[in-house]
């Protein structure tokens, strides 16, 4: 084992929250090793290139782009970020020609709801105007806070009325809560549902307080130019600039304890860093299964870690380059013009029915499609003359994909050719659980939010009540990833409160 020089912190892990605590950190001085297993830093903002097409592997929307504090802090419009807003955010056409439209203009989404149910239309507006402050005085600030217990974040709540009302809806599950607004239309609410349905979410789990947010932001949701990868390149600029060091194809092995505490970091090519702080942005089985030696491990945090439980539901990407053009059958032209096409499911009843049936496990044909004509938004997303489309199902995690990965390919695009005219098809690649798992060892059964989100993995408990605050019961080691509150999504949120936390442990320049 060769002795390497000592940094301030070591992060271990190179994805969104990776990246952000780092650069986090280095700004304020700190000197910071970043290792990445990978050949190349971004995690999630993963952005492939195949003969011109350019693949979003992983992250294609992001809900937070414009009220992430890193957005402005890490300066990332001067370093190649540039967001797309669609006007209309998703369309669910149906078979009979009609469509529902869903706008950043929420008048512009009353009315076409109206068209289905005059009623559901003031219930929507009603329901969007309570959800707008508690977005802007509570839900988003708190995404970049240090998580509080229940019970206190009950109290503050009670403080105001927006709060008052916020902790009402907190324990209503999605479908509780289209209950309470009055949303009665089945197609109407099989839309509104499909936000956390497309997420993996389970629709009667009490988690109402973040529908606002899977509703509300996913309608604002941006697009990166030139793919999501530009993101996490402009954070790992800031990064350079301040003074940071990456390896990458650089694996950790294990964090070096000493009478207790994290002193640094083995990687598989036999170098050992030492650091004041080590900060673990990978899931809880790797950092404190994998990576800290058993003797190592205080017997509360290992039995917090040994509780994880791991999301069922997953997904399938299919990536197809197209020429010929594309054109969504619908008699509404703004269908077309959706950041993202709902296909395949027309009502509440057969959302539960094939999310049913995907909990049963198996791989069975595709019954529904969230799909993103990228090329539309973006020309540079496929080589002049072509377009790019990706499409993504909700499945689950299953070894039979290894074989039956083509079949329930080729069934997407049937579905899609049921709602849209499509051209010669002379790209296709797929993307399934089994490929997740193997791309980024984070998300084990491909777990595209590092675990489940269920009411005891959430808030305060995420990972546990005693990481949640990224500190964890082993002095300088730390947590970071999707894992940790408030979760995953390229939300920013994991790596810039572990920043804040870590940059205070280590003293000196305020980090934020």
């Amino acid at each position: 084992m060769t002795r390497e020089e000592g940094y301030d912190a070591v992060v271990i892990g190179a994805g969104p929250n990776g990246l952000i605590c780092a650069a986090y950190l280095a700004r304020a001085g700190h000197r910071v090793l970043l290792l990445e297993r990978r050949h190349e830093t971004g995690g999630g903002l993963n952005t492939d290139e195949y003969f011109g097409f350019r693949l979003n592997l992983h992250a294609v929307y992001h809900m937070m782009s414009d009220v992430m504090p890193a957005h402005a802090d890490l300066d990332l419009a001067n370093r190649g970020v540039r967001y797309l807003y669609p006007d209309v955010a998703a369309a669910f056409p149906f078979r009979d020609g009609s469509s529902l439209v869903l706008s950043r203009d929420p008048g512009q989404t009353a009315a076409s709801i109206a068209a289905l149910c005059p009623d559901d239309a003031s219930a929507f507006q009603r329901m969007w105007d309570d959800f707008q402050p508690m977005l802007e005085q509570y839900l988003i600030p708190m995404t970049y806070e240090l998580p509080e217990p229940a019970l206190d974040q009950m109290v503050e709540f009670g403080e105001t009325p927006v709060g008052q009302r916020l902790a009402e809806i907190s324990e209503l599950s999605f479908v509780e809560m289209l209950d309470e607004y009055g949303i009665r239309d089945p197609r109407v609410r099989m839309a509104l549902l499909s936000f956390p349905a497309m997420w993996g979410m389970h629709l009667d789990d009490p988690l109402g307080y973040l529908y606002p947010l899977y509703l509300c932001r996913m309608l604002s949701a941006g697009l990166v130019k030139g793919g999501s990868h530009r993101l996490s390149s402009a954070i790992y600029r800031s990064f350079l600039r301040d003074g940071g060091t990456v390896l990458d194809a650089c694996e950790a092995t294990r964090i070096v304890t000493q009478e207790g505490a994290a002193v640094g970091v083995e990687t598989a090519d036999g170098r050992r860093f030492e650091a004041r702080a080590v900060v673990s942005t990978l899931n809880p089985e790797q950092t404190f299964f994998e990576l800290i030696d058993a003797e190592a491990l205080p017997e509360n945090l290992r039995r917090a870690a040994e509780s994880w439980e791991w999301e069922e539901r997953s997904m399938f990407g299919l990536h197809l380059g197209i020429r010929g053009g594309v054109s969504f059958r619908a008699a509404d032209p703004r269908v077309g013009e959706a950041m993202i096409v709902f296909c395949g499911l027309e009502t509440e009843d057969e959302l539960f029915d094939h999310l049913e049936r995907v909990d049963a496990g198996g791989v069975d044909t595709c019954e529904w499609l969230h799909v993103t004509h990228a090329s539309r938004f973006d020309a540079t997303m496929a080589p002049a003359g072509h377009d790019l489309l990706r499409a993504e199902a909700v499945v689950k995690y299953d070894p039979a994909w290894q074989t039956e990965a083509k079949a329930f390919a080729d069934g997407c695009v049937r579905l899609l050719q049921e709602y849209a005219q499509i051209g010669d098809i002379v790209f296709r690649r797929h993307y399934t659980p089994l490929d997740i798992e193997a791309k980024l060892t984070t998300m084990k059964r491909g777990s595209i939010k590092h675990g489940a989100y269920t009411p005891l993995q959430m808030g305060y408990l995420r990972p546990n009540d005693l990481c949640s605050h990224s500190e964890t019961p082993i002095p300088g080691l730390f947590v970071g990833g999707a894992s940790m509150y408030p979760g995953g999504m390229i939300l920013g949120g994991p790596g810039y409160i572990a920043a804040g936390v870590v940059g205070e442990y280590l003293g000196g320049e305020s980090v934020r």
